[in-house]
């Protein structure tokens, strides 16, 4: 996991702290609290030991063609990574979208970000391995599962947007994968590492930008 933005607003978020009525210090308050929590499980997110995840054998990059616009902020055309939430939108700027970078029919994919309890699916693919187009196409989808049951399994619903004060972030929520801190739209995909582990199945761990 790398981290592209820290979503608070610092400076609406210091206007109001000279403003403050008794039940906005307490909000103040509870979102200095969770600004510290988020640091902290970005930090523990960072620097996660994966010594026991088998030999990595490879890692894939990805990356989209810029626009006109978005060429201004990336001086090579290249974005170093691509929208997890809507990953067609961007699928025909995909370099190297229908090259095989797996060579395998089936694969492990472990997704562990922004989550409190990982989650792991298994992934077939019907030609000779996968693709990167085939592969983030996959991952979406199951991102979109896990946050769809998140929304369904928990007590402590997620707060949108527009009712948000202070920090942006999403809130934590207490369903079957304990969601933290980013909305899916917030995720892209940078990177995977491809392991394979010690009865020869092949296991990936995926660079999610936030």
């Amino acid at each position: 996991m790398k981290t592209k933005t820290l979503l608070l607003s610092f400076a609406a978020f210091l206007i109001s702290c000279n403003f403050q009525k008794p039940s906005e210090q307490k909000t103040n308050s509870n979102n200095e609290d969770y600004l510290k929590v988020l640091n902290q499980k970005e930090s523990d997110s960072q620097n996660k030991s994966q010594d026991n995840l088998g030999n990595l054998i490879s890692s894939i990059e990805f990356g989209i063609k810029a626009n006109s616009d978005e060429a201004k902020d990336f001086e090579d055309g290249i974005i170093p990574w691509v929208s997890i939430e809507n990953p067609k939108s961007e699928i025909d700027r995909l370099i190297d979208a229908d090259k095989i970078v797996i060579p395998n029919s089936e694969i492990t994919v472990v997704i562990d970000y922004p989550l409190n309890n990982p989650a792991s699916f298994i992934l077939k693919s019907n030609e000779k391995g996968f693709t990167r187009k085939q592969l983030i196409l996959e991952i979406s989808k199951k991102y979109h599962e896990i946050y769809n049951t998140e929304e369904k399994t928990a007590e402590t619903k997620t707060i949108p947007i527009e009712k948000r004060e202070g920090l942006i972030n999403r809130n934590e929520t207490d369903g079957k994968y304990g969601i933290w801190g980013h909305d899916i739209g917030d995720l892209d995909l940078s990177s995977i590492e491809v392991y394979e582990l010690e009865n020869g199945k092949v296991q990936i761990l995926l660079g999610v930008e936030s």
